[in-house]
């Protein structure tokens, strides 16, 4: 009796701490959230078509919202209220039905999509700027909830850099007896570009330079790219001029123009026919000696 009195009194302070110790081990362990008892309606994500938003260009937003609560939501309302900071939309409008967007129903565990369509300013700022939404709807039985969201939009710049030049270049000698092709390259965007450099390239035509690099262009910056240019037939022959250059996000740029030389006779120059000296002006000028 002596013994088995000892195993239960050592047994009970045993099955006491071990009690303690899940008690314990209870408090600590981390309890799964529940679905609240309402609907309850979150952006899941957004997209936008074109992906990239430009300045002066029209674009769709495209938002997901899902429904995380237990309830279904009914009345589904979507407004965009306001760019952050200001009490319009600023450089945003709305195109077409307006800022308010509705949707019948959103049951309880399942997302729908909800298109708006905008439009930035031509004299939108490349960078990110937040949107204000208002999100309502109801439960079956009329209950009323709100959700407040904030959506970022990124407008990039749109091609800053422009290429000021005709679609066909007519080969002419000038009075040197050399055939130039000229042309522009301009900012007319709304921020600087940096590492701006020019190409020009055309099949059966060679150019006494066909590269230049120019660095940076602020806004409305210009500047003329020049190259003298010879060919051994004549013709028309298709060509190129490119501009790369890396906008305000970094992102590097490749604009290109497709133009057509046209040459209605040989314009391959002697070395020397650039470089007339005196005697010879003299003469084709008083008597058009070599003309």
């Amino acid at each position: 009796m002596k013994e088995r009195t000892k195993i239960e009194m050592k047994t009970k302070p045993l099955l006491s701490a071990l009690l303690v110790i899940i008690l314990l081990s209870l408090c600590f362990m981390p309890t799964a959230l529940a679905a609240p008892e309402q609907p309850l309606l979150q952006i899941s994500s957004v997209t936008f078509n074109p992906a990239t938003v430009s300045p002066g260009k029209e674009f769709k937003m495209v938002v997901t919202l899902t429904n995380h609560g237990d309830y279904d939501a009914h009345n589904v309302t979507l407004d965009v209220l306001s760019q952050s900071g200001a009490n319009d939309l600023g450089v945003f409008s709305m195109v077409g039905s307006g800022s308010h967007f509705y949707r019948e129903e959103i049951p309880s565990g399942e997302s729908a999509t909800i298109e708006i369509p905008m439009v930035t300013s031509p004299n939108a700022e490349a960078k990110n700027y937040n949107l204000n939404l208002q999100i309502n709807c109801e439960t079956s039985g009329g209950s009323v909830y709100n959700f407040t969201e904030t959506v970022g939009i990124v407008i990039n710049e749109s091609e800053s850099m422009s290429i000021v030049a005709p679609d066909r270049f007519v080969l002419a000698k000038n009075d040197k007896g050399v055939t130039p092709i000229n042309f522009e390259i301009a900012n007319f965007g709304s921020n600087p570009v940096r590492g701006v450099q020019v190409s020009v390239s055309a099949d059966g035509v060679d150019f006494s330079k066909d590269y230049q690099y120019y660095g940076t262009f602020e806004k409305d910056d210009n500047d003329d790219f020049s190259a003298d240019v010879t060919t051994s037939q004549s013709g028309e022959f298709p060509g190129k001029i490119s501009v790369k250059y890396m906008d305000s996000f970094n992102n590097e740029r490749v604009i290109e123009k497709n133009i057509t030389i046209v040459s209605e006779e040989a314009t391959t120059q002697t070395a020397e026919s650039g470089d007339e000296n005196f005697f010879q002006k003299f003469l084709r000028v008083i008597f058009g000696i070599g003309a």
